[in-house]
This record gives C-alpha cells, structure tokens and sequence, in this order.
C-alpha cells in the first residue's frame, strides 16, 4: 500500500524486483557450501525427533522469508519519499563526539592491521546472509520450545520493520560511505581512500555499494536495494542471532557473541554505518528480548503446573 501509493508505476518495480530476484538466486551458486553448513547444523538439532514433522513450517517459514525479502525492499527505497535523507550531519557529529573526537572507522582500520579485509568482506556479505534472512526456516525446522519461537520470529520480524523501515524514517540517513555523494566536500575522503587501498572498494562488497547508489538516484529496484544507515539492520539482525544462539545452548553462546561483534566491526569499517547505529540496534534489540522474555516467565509462573 506504502509503495502504491508513494511510486510511481509500483507493479513494473514488483515486476523488475522479481526477475531481479531470479537473477540473484541464479548467483548465489557460490554460497552453496554455506547452506550445506547450514543445512547440516539444522539436522545435527534434529536428530533426536526426526525432521519429517517439521517439514510442512519450514517449507512455509522459507516461502515466507523470500516473500518478505522483497516486500521489505521495496519499503525500504521509498524511505526516502517519505522522509529525505536529513540526519547524516548528525550521526557524524555524534560518532566523533562519542569516540573523544574521532570517527569510529578510523578506529576500525587501525585495529583492522591484523584482519584480512578479505575476511571482513565474508563475514559481512556472506556469513550475515544465511542467518539474517533464514533463521525462522532454522528456527520452524529444530526448534521446539514454542515459547521461544514465538519470542525470535517477533525479534525477526520487529529488526527487519522496526528498524529498517520505521526508525530508519524517523532517521533517515545513507551512513559514511555516501555521505559525500549525498552532501557533497570531503568529510569522508580518507574513508573512500582507506576502502580503495584496502581492497575493499573493487570488492563484490565495493560494487554492491556503487550498485545501491546507482539504483538509488535512477530511483530503480532490486531486491537488497535501498540505502538507509540509522540504525543498522545488519547489527540487529546479528544480536537477533547471538542471543538466540545463547538461548539455545551454551556452547553456541561465544559463537554468536563473535558473531555479532564481528557484524559490528565490519559495519563500521566498510562506511555502512555510524557505530551509533549499531550502538541503537543492539539496545533495541536487546531491550525487546528482555521484555518478550520477563513476559513468557511471569505467564509461566501464572498459569497452574
């Protein structure tokens, strides 16, 4: 109804997102040995119940999670008809102000001296990718505590809408990386140059975000496609995943803890996001948890064994 209303010829951008999609998929060849990872950690938790029985919510959670990819895409490039990007000078000034004068992505490179820009291109391109879009297929295919389900599809969903879409209005902004695109001057030179020198720029990494722009002054469409930085949906989506994982087992708790740090990290580093954004993200996240969570209890102390 949004994109109906706000864009102009809204069904040939559906039209154009879904062959774009197609396309995509055709790509994603290379990931194949993640999903197989994927996949085996998923029939590692079901092994004690069998998967047969989970079938049927998981084939709906995948057809869901697609579906939801590109509806949220197309909210997500008319963000700006309803709000223009304004906020950027802010963040900015508020990044400095909070690392004693410094931005933070240049905290990020000094500390990224024993980090292969390479690996830091993985975690955020690829190793974000599986859990981000697909964790209620993980979640519907080995989970059966229905308590819990309920409180991450929540978190799942408020992170992609709540923050990529609502606050990302009341917030608008492209994040670093644009800021000179958008503003003009060189407030953010030295992070276009570090990106150039890292490698990072002539990257798959560099070229999405050439793409994105490039999509978004010719007002195009494209699944992912839509720039908006506060606040960071990569970061809330990557503590969605840390405390599902602590929740789930002990012994995964430092995996998503290392997890969510490193989508942090690089969110900064690659000019994505302020660090503020990832600062909001995982307060937001973290305080709907805890408020989903004290609910589930006190309902549980409530009701007769």
């Amino acid at each position: 109804m949004l994109v109906s209303v706000l864009r102009d010829q809204p069904e040939l951008l559906l039209i154009g997102a879904a062959r774009k999609s197609l396309y995509l998929l055709m790509s994603f060849a290379g990931w194949m040995p993640y999903l197989a990872v994927f996949i085996a950690v998923s029939l590692y938790f079901t092994r004690k119940y069998g998967i047969r029985a989970r079938i049927v919510p998981s084939v709906y959670a995948l057809l869901g999670c697609l579906a939801f990819s590109v509806a949220f895409s197309l909210v997500k490039t008319s963000i700006p008809y309803v709000q223009p990007f304004y906020a950027d000078p802010f963040f900015a000034d508020l990044d400095a102000a909070l690392h004693f004068g410094v931005d933070p992505w240049r905290i990020t490179h000094a500390m990224a001296a024993i980090v292969s820009p390479s690996l830091i291109v993985i975690l955020y391109f690829m190793a974000w990718f599986l859990p981000a879009i697909f964790l209620p297929v993980f979640i519907a295919m080995t989970d059966t505590d229905p308590d819990r389900s309920k409180r991450f599809m929540i978190l799942h969903v408020v992170s992609w809408v709540g923050l990529g879409n609502v606050l990302a209005a009341i917030g608008s902004s492209v994040g670093p990386v644009y800021y000179d695109r958008l503003l003009g001057g060189t407030r953010f030179a030295d992070l276009a140059a570090a990106l150039e020198n890292s490698g990072i720029a002539s990257s798959a990494l560099g070229q999405v975000q050439d793409n994105l722009w490039k999509l978004y002054v010719e007002n195009g469409q494209s699944v992912g496609s839509g720039i908006s930085a506060f606040p960071s949906v990569h970061v809330g989506l990557a503590a969605v995943t840390m405390l599902y994982l602590c929740e789930r087992s002990r012994a995964l708790a430092p995996v998503g803890i290392a997890f969510a740090g490193a989508i942090m990290f690089a969110s900064v580093y690659h000019g994505w996001h302020y660090a503020v954004d990832g600062y909001v993200s995982f307060a937001a996240v973290i305080a709907l948890w805890a408020v989903l969570r004290r609910r589930n209890v006190a309902i549980a102390t409530y009701i007769p064994a």
